[in-house]
Formats: C-alpha cells, structure tokens, sequence
C-alpha cells in the first residue's frame, strides 16, 4: 500500500496530542491488568484464562453480547455495530487484548477454527474504528489511533492467523497477513514500532513466504486433512480431448457456461499477440467414449471486431443464454435452435439516477460493460461493478433488468467513483465473485480490485488513481427483498484478497467454489535469479460452506447463548474452507468455473499467466490457456465424484502447475516424462531415480519399454 492512501487520525493541535496521550495511558493501563490472564495462559491454566479472559470482554461489550459476533454484532448491520463504532480507545484495546488471549487458548487446544474466529473478532474492531471517521474512507485508505497499545494489539491478531494460515496450508493467506502488517506498521510513528511489534513482523518469515508459490509444489503434496471444519479434500483431473480434433484455442477473459452437459465458451482474447475473438464453441463433457471433441457454433452476428470480458448468464426456463456488453440491445444465443437472437432494452432514468452519474438517459457509458459481475435469478438478470467507456478503475453501479418487461433499473451504486465512500454499499471494483443464494433471495458479491492505475495507463485522468491497484476481500450480500446491501463477516479458512478468479456456485453440493486469481500487490520474490515481481498468481482451490442445518446435530451458532463461551467449532455457520489437491492446474487468472446444473461437476477452463512468473516458455510475455479441468470434491452429495480417486497416487504423479513431481523422489520440478507404454503416467528428475523406481512404475501403471 503506498503511503498516499494512508490516513491516520492523528491530532496535531496541543489539545488533541493531550487526548490522544491520555487515551494511550489509559490504553496501557486497562490492558496491564490483563496481566494475570496472560500467566495463566503461560503457566498451562488455560480453562482458568480462558473464563478469565471472556469474562473481562463480556463486562465490555455486555451479557447480551455474542462472543464472537460470528452471526454479526447485535443491533448491528452485518459487521458495522454502534457498540464497536462508539467504543472509548481504551475499551477496544482492552478488548482486543482479550480476543487475543481467548485465540491464544484455543490455538493451544488446537482448535483453531475458534482462534481464528477470535483473531477476526480484532479485524472487526479496526473496521469499527475506521467506520467511526469524520469523512468514509474507501478501503484502499488506511487507517489508526495514535495509540501504540491498539497497533501492537492489532499486530498480534494479524500475525498470529497468518500462523494458523501456515499450519493449515493456506501459505498465500497466511503471507497477505504478514504483508498486512507490514504495510499498517511502517507508515506509523517510531513509538509503534515497539521492540514486541517489530519481533512479531519477522522480515525473515514474510521473505521466505513470498519466495513460496500458493499451493507450493514442494509442500501440496504433504498437506493432510487436520482440520475437516477448515479443509476438505479434493481433485484436480485434466480432460482429455479427442485426438486430431478442432479446439476453440487458449484464450482468456471469456464468458463461458455449462448447460445440457456441454461446456459453452464466447469471445475473449489470446492476451499475448492482441487476438481478439467473436467465436462461439461447446465441448460435449461426458462423451468419454467416443473422445470429447469441440464444435463450433455460429459466430457472435453483431457487427463488432471484437467482445472483451463478456458476461453470459443462463435462462433455463427460455433455454437462453443472453450477452451482456453493456449495450440497450442485449443478445442472447439459443441453445435448442443454436442461433442468435436480440431484445430491446430501456432504461428510465430518476431523478436519483442522475444525482448518481446516469447521463444521457443510459448507465453504462459509451454503451460498454466489462469485467463485471452478472448473475440471473427468476427472470431478472443483475450486474454489479465492472468497467464502462469512462472508467478504468472500476463502478459499484448494481442494475436489474427484467427480461419480462425488458427495463433496466438501477438498484444502488454510482456510475463513476464518488470522492467519500458509501459504507452502505460495496466499493468499486472489477472481475469480483457473484452468486444468487441457496434460498434464492440473497445475491452476493466477494473480492474484486479497484484497477486504479487503469486511468494512468490510458491518460484518461479518475478520482482516485494511483500507481497500485487495490483488491477487496470484502464479503456483501444484497437482500432481494429488503432491497438493501449488507457486509458479512468473512469466517474460516478464506482466500486472501484477490481478483479475476474463477468461481461458481454449485447448487447440488450447496457450495461456492473459487479457484486462483490474481493480486496486484503481494510480491513474488525470485530469490536465485535475484528479481521480484510487484505481483502474484494463484492456484488454490478453496470452498464456500453453507450450513446443513437440517442434517446437522450441531447447533446454530446464533442460537446459542450469548453468555457462555461457545466454541464456535461446536457450532455450525457458514466459512470458507481450503480444497487440499495434491496436484493443480497452473497458477492463473481470467480462468472459468462453471458447475454442470445436471450433475453438480465443477469445470475450469481457460485463464492466462504471465510467464516471467511461472518459469515455463520463457520466450513468451504471457501465456494464455485452453485447458479443461474436472474438480472433485471429498464431500457428501450429488457432484463431488469423488469415489474414483487415489489420492496416494495423485500425490506421487499429479501434476503441480507448470511442473511435474518425481515419482521416486518426490521432488518438483521440470521433470521428463516416462517414454514408455503407460503413456506418460510418471516423471523422474534423473537417471538414478528413473532406475530406482523403475520395478515400481512398471507394476503400478503396467508400463513397458517401447
């Protein structure tokens, strides 16, 4: 984060600093008396500091309270609540001293679902005290007290997650963590960076961290499943393509679904050479036995060179799949008939329309839409966010269109930027994540970036550019039928802030699923070859788990008493959980999931890598891809297609990105591939390993010299 987009509300006149000093004494000294609780802890009394510590926080916050607000704070609206908004410093940093110290009990039980939880309890009070600003400050603007005892408070609910993130596997989370306190700490006064602040920010491990790749092929294959409630197992299995058949070619920054069984893909663009598409292709996904083979269909009919990050949604009732491009004339492909066709839009501009950038009668400006996020439920198609002729950085403009009357409406948002955020909403953004709810009722919206250096790149000056761009983690959902937007708490074992991720929700398995992406601002750091990039590409795989409630024993965590301390590991709430593979496509972004709606599989396709990041065909800037992936999930329920994998053997023979492991050895790298009758099945990192496992390979996979 650069230090233009760091605020900090720190008074200059002799009575604020005389403020400010007394609420930093009064800090320290109401979090001295926690004293006796952190030797406990020390000592091994943990049930003793752990009442000790719940104890002191509920005469904080309230008998009434629930602790940890996993269900949101009551009287509260989603994770903003007036009890952290207008609580005294002193008051917050007692509190957080307490959530550390009921995470540091239960990281010593080893559950560190509940840690976890407790440690985001700490980021919920920041976020509470950034609410509390004179003027709303976008995300990317940074925020603290002058209060050393806050900042060290902070710190250790920072790094101490990234702790469990590590432990759990989740090494790109765990290393955005440490990337966050650095970049909170160093902008701030010397008296901040105490000798306690300055040992829990190790330089060390965050170097070691961003010199990993997330997953690291010399780790993946290692991980086990330690905790069920924060990790599921998983599979990742490259189809296969009918030999000597047509392919709709590597591509990126696509629209693509699943219907009938066939995978669909439109437009996009090659990436590296400027090749523009406007060609339409599906792939039959179940004909194994004849080979699964591409076919073409009718190009897009409109005359235009080109369509750059189009959206297409389904209407399953129509058997319609219609193209948003941000025009008044939507078209939309038929998929019995296999032909384009087109409906007239309108739209009505209010006079709230107008206060809120609509000009010239139309919301997307210059007729254009991309990197949005689109989403269809009961007839109604939503857009949120995205680019238009006069924007690079992106809009938080959330529309409706009814297909049965054919009108637009804006629902909430603004068509550029405005100069104070708006905490009623989410901020502006593109390529975020998008899902209609398993009730139906509830859309939501998760990740995203601001491109904030899109307006240098093209000269055309915004509000708000800046040389770095900014990715969200924020988690919102918009309640159809109260018409308003609410941020969620995000729980469990999350993906760190990022963009251009595939995701998608799968209705039989009750699940979002979200693969790699991109962040624009946690460093890559190429140690032997001495060159580190202002960036990193993903191919983690992780869950979102909505809550069987009905199947479950467990109890809700928002029924249960909000006076005792509830584990929230005994309890049952939506969170996120890491999907362990033991192999994985290459790390990328602009890739495509789609869920089959008929058998609840999971598909990737597609996405794009800059090869000075991932060291494979170095002679190319970037490279795009055309790759067909299957997930499989170690979950109960109709999709996950789990039963026919080996998992042991997937961890000797799976392929790890843009490497290979050694079937013998078991080290990664750009290995060769067996040349004999199993048809490539193993690799061996030299001639020593290759004789060794040699007895091995021949009787597991039947192969033979050639």
């Amino acid at each position: 984060m650069s230090s233009q987009d760091q605020t900090h509300r720190m008074g200059t006149d002799p009575q604020s600093i005389t403020v400010t000093r007394l609420a930093e004494l009064a800090a320290k000294m109401q979090v001295d008396s926690l004293s006796e609780g952190t030797k406990m802890l020390e000592s091994g009394y943990l049930d003793q500091a752990r009442d000790f510590f719940f104890k002191r926080a509920k005469k904080i916050v309230g008998r009434h309270i629930r602790l940890p607000s996993i269900g949101g704070i009551q009287d509260s609206d989603g994770i903003r609540s007036d009890l952290y908004t207008k609580m005294m410093p002193y008051d917050v940093a007692v509190l957080m001293a307490c959530c550390n110290g009921m995470a540091k009990y239960y990281i010593a039980k080893k559950d560190f679902e509940s840690a976890l939880a407790w440690f985001e309890e700490n980021q919920l009070l920041f976020k509470n005290a950034y609410f509390s600003t004179e003027k709303p400050l976008h995300d990317w603007m940074d925020y603290a007290l002058d209060i050393p005892e806050l900042t060290y408070q902070r710190v250790v609910s920072i790094i101490g997650s990234a702790g469990i993130f590590d432990e759990l596997g989740n090494t790109a989370t765990a290393v955005q963590q440490r990337f966050l306190s650095l970049c909170f700490v160093n902008p701030l006064p010397d008296a901040h960076r105490t000798v306690a602040v300055n040992g829990l920010n190790d330089n060390d491990v965050y170097e070691r961290g961003i010199q990993g790749r997330h997953p690291d092929p010399s780790l993946c294959h290692k991980l086990s499943l330690t905790c069920p409630r924060l990790q599921v197992q998983g599979s990742w299995k490259k189809l296969t393509l009918k030999p000597g058949s047509k392919s709709c070619g590597p591509r990126q920054r696509c629209a693509s679904f699943v219907w009938n069984n066939h995978l669909y893909v439109f437009g996009g663009w090659t990436g590296d050479t400027f090749v523009f598409y406007k060609d339409f292709w599906c792939l039959n996904l179940e004909d194994e036995t004849a080979g699964r083979a591409w076919r073409k269909l009718p190009d897009y009919p409109v005359g235009v060179n080109a369509v750059l990050s189009p959206s297409m949604v389904v209407d399953r009732d129509e058997k319609r799949a219609y193209l948003i491009t941000g025009r008044p004339r939507v078209d939309y492909f038929d998929l019995v008939a296999e032909r384009w066709g087109y409906i007239e839009t309108t739209f009505h501009a209010t006079e709230e329309d107008t206060r809120c950038g609509v000009t010239g009668g139309w919301p997307f400006r210059r007729n254009d839409l991309t990197d949005a996020t689109v989403v269809i439920n009961r007839g109604k198609i939503y857009t949120f966010g995205g680019g238009h002729g006069d924007t690079t950085i992106g809009c938080n403009l959330f529309m409706e269109l009814d297909l049965a009357t054919k009108k637009w409406k804006r629902l909430s948002g603004y068509v550029m930027s405005p100069p104070n955020a708006d905490y009623s909403m989410p901020g502006p953004r593109m390529s975020a994540c998008g899902w209609v709810g398993p009730c139906m009722d509830t859309i939501y919206i998760f990740l995203g970036h601001a491109m904030r250096h899109g307006p240098l790149d093209t000269g055309k000056p915004e509000l708000h550019q800046s040389e770095e761009a900014y990715a969200y983690q924020d988690f919102w959902s918009w309640s159809i039928t109260q018409a308003r937007w609410k941020r969620e708490r995000v729980s469990g074992n999350m993906p760190l802030a990022r963009t251009e991720m595939g995701y998608t929700f799968n209705e039989k398995l009750n699940k979002v699923v979200v693969f790699g992406g991109y962040s624009p601002s946690i460093p890559t750091l190429f140690l032997s070859e001495g060159k580190q990039f202002t960036y990193s590409y993903y191919a983690d795989t992780f869950i979102y788990d909505y809550p069987q409630a009905e199947s479950s024993n467990l109890p809700v965590y928002t029924s249960t008493d909000p006076e005792k301390c509830n584990p929230p590991s005994a309890t049952t709430y939506p969170r996120w959980k890491q999907v362990l593979t033991k192999g994985f496509p290459t790390y990328r972004c602009h890739s495509h999931l789609n869920t089959d709606p008929d058998t609840g599989k999971v598909y990737l396709f597609g996405g794009y890598t800059n090869t000075d990041y991932v060291p494979s065909r170095k002679t190319f800037k970037s490279r795009p891809f055309g790759d067909v992936w299957q997930l499989r999930l170690d979950v109960p329920g109709e999709g996950g297609d789990f039963a026919s994998v080996d998992v042991e053997e997937e961890a000797r023979t799976a392929k790890i990105g843009p490497w290979k492991r050694c079937f013998t050895c078991g080290n990664s790298g750009m290995w060769k591939m067996c040349a004999g009758a199993c048809g490539g099945k193993a690799f061996f990192c030299g001639g020593e390993c290759q004789r060794e496992g040699w007895k091995e390979h021949k009787a597991t996979h039947l192969c033979r010299k050639v």
